[in-house]
């Protein structure tokens, strides 16, 4: 937290960097976003790079991602790019598609929503929340289940760009372009589009609503976040009690850019957070495990839960798991060595599988469980992780997966003492992700071979004996092995 912060600022009058002041370059800008800008531009549009692209570009980082702000109205973005799906319901927003799965997000200006829309927002997010729980059980991404019916066989051609073409207007018009139907309850009014200050006084943080202007090659800063980037401070744009109050999910936002810029967070941005940490329980669970999946793989995972463990967090969402880690210090000390590992394996270009991150997120609520447990583990312990009320919806196939993991990590540790392993637990599918939980948790890093559980027992106890064929039981009435005939007795002389 920074005491000496300042109030809010209101700008009537933008500050305007020109390109000699500050560091962003269109050499690090992606170059299939450059094409987005440039067509929009050339066809008489407003076409700004937008959100944390920016932020990033001006603290020398690379973005993650690159999103595109506009006055094309999204119909208008699917006529000038073909390989262009519109995705969402009222608020719609164009994905455009190039060659190597690369997708730029193109978005509309619009102004702060009303009370009208923000009832609209929180119920098409809940439409959507309850799609992708059904996606997730059904094995596909929420992502996936989010396109619109547009189609994904267009040809993109060798630049990945698809030239202006015919637009089909046989189809319905998107339903932002007038007021859709609702069945049983009166159209709502148009969506009301806004200006780049509108757009940006929209935005959740300050150091998020920074503009990048392609014609001008400028900075372009409405709401304080070029200050704030420079003090090094996260804060919301406009009254916190009311922004948590509108969408709570932003008080996990602060606490992820404060912990992976190493940023404070402002005095009353965060004073707020204690009062509406609740609302994060009411919040989808699908987003929320949404929100929790893009920080556990984010390589500063260890500061964030960190943070949400100061701020309260770990209960509203994990529940009792959350509880535990929030209450003992050991096991929140436990769960923040292993993710500082997890963390290092991830900025060095590794890609653990989910299920030991997961298996690392779970392991300290989950070690003192599985000693007490004489009877059937896996459904004892998955049972327990049901009970716990996390309001994170982990989907069930990885909750299932990831406790099988921590069931055969946990035989592994006790065969380290005992030096009675099952080797017939190689054959099982998650014994590969296990074998580098044990490494990690024995000598501190997943080890640098396909099997480091194994090299690390054959060092304590020798050379694993070779397991013995099973002997087949003979069932009742099947017959016995043949018999070998005897010699022929020699007769008495």
């Amino acid at each position: 937290m920074d005491p000496a912060s300042p109030n809010p600022i209101k700008f009537e009058a933008p500050v305007i960097l020109d390109r000699g002041r500050h560091r962003i370059s269109r050499r690090d800008i992606d170059p299939d976003c450059l094409k987005v800008l440039y067509r929009l531009n050339g066809h008489g549009f407003v076409a700004y790079l937008v959100g944390g692209a920016v932020r990033d570009l001006l603290l020398g980082r690379k973005p993650a991602d690159f999103d595109v702000g506009t006055n094309a109205h999204p119909n208008q973005i699917k006529k000038l790019f073909r390989n262009a799906f519109l995705i969402g319901r009222r608020f719609r927003l164009a994905h455009v598609k190039f060659q190597d799965g690369k997708t730029i997000e193109v978005s509309t200006f619009r102004k702060k929503p009303d009370e009208e829309e923000l009832a609209a927002e929180r119920e098409e997010e809940a439409s959507r929340a309850r799609e992708a729980e059904l996606a997730a059980e059904a094995g596909e991404s929420a992502r996936e289940a989010a396109v619109d019916e547009a189609g994904r066989d267009a040809s993109i051609g060798a630049e990945g760009l698809i030239e202006p073409a015919e637009h089909d207007d046989s189809r319905p018009s998107a339903p932002t372009e007038g007021a859709p139907r609702r069945r049983g309850r009166p159209p709502l009014k148009p969506i009301a589009y806004g200006t780049p200050r509108e757009d940006a006084f929209r935005r959740d943080l300050t150091i998020n609503a920074l503009i990048y202007d392609i014609a001008t090659y400028s900075v372009i800063d409405y709401v304080g976040g070029l200050e704030d980037l420079e003090a090094g401070r996260v804060r919301i744009i406009g009254d916190p009690d009311t922004s948590y109050t509108e969408a709570p999910v932003r008080i996990w936002r602060v606490l992820r850019h404060a912990s992976r810029l190493g940023f404070a967070i402002e005095e009353r941005t965060a004073g707020a957070i204690l009062r509406h940490r609740d609302r994060l329980a009411a919040c989808a669970g699908s987003r929320l495990f949404e929100e929790l999946n893009k920080d556990i793989k984010s390589g500063s995972a260890r500061a964030f839960f960190q943070s949400a463990r100061l701020h309260g967090i770990l209960s509203r969402v994990l529940g009792e798991v959350g509880d535990l880690y929030e209450a003992s210090d050991d096991r929140s000390e436990k769960l923040a060595s292993l993710l500082g590992v997890l963390d290092a394996s991830i900025n060095s270009g590794g890609s653990p599988p989910p299920e030991v991150m997961y298996g690392l997120l779970l392991w300290p609520w989950a070690e003192p469980l599985l000693a007490d447990i004489h009877g059937d583990k896996p459904k004892v312990l998955y049972d327990a992780f049901r009970g716990a009320r996390a309001a994170a919806t982990i989907p069930k196939t990885l909750v299932l997966e990831t406790v099988h993991t921590l069931v055969i990590v946990d035989h592994m540790l006790q065969a380290l003492i005992d030096g009675k392993m099952r080797w017939a637990l190689k054959e099982r599918p998650h014994y590969p992700e296990a074998s580098r939980i044990t490494s990690l948790l024995v000598e501190g890093s997943f080890g640098g071979c396909e099997d480091p559980f194994s090299a690390i027992y054959e060092r304590r106890f020798g050379t694993r004996p070779r397991s013995r064929p099973r002997r087949r039981k003979r069932r009742p009435g099947m017959p016995g092995p043949p018999s070998t005939p005897s010699a022929p007795s020699t007769p008495a002389a």
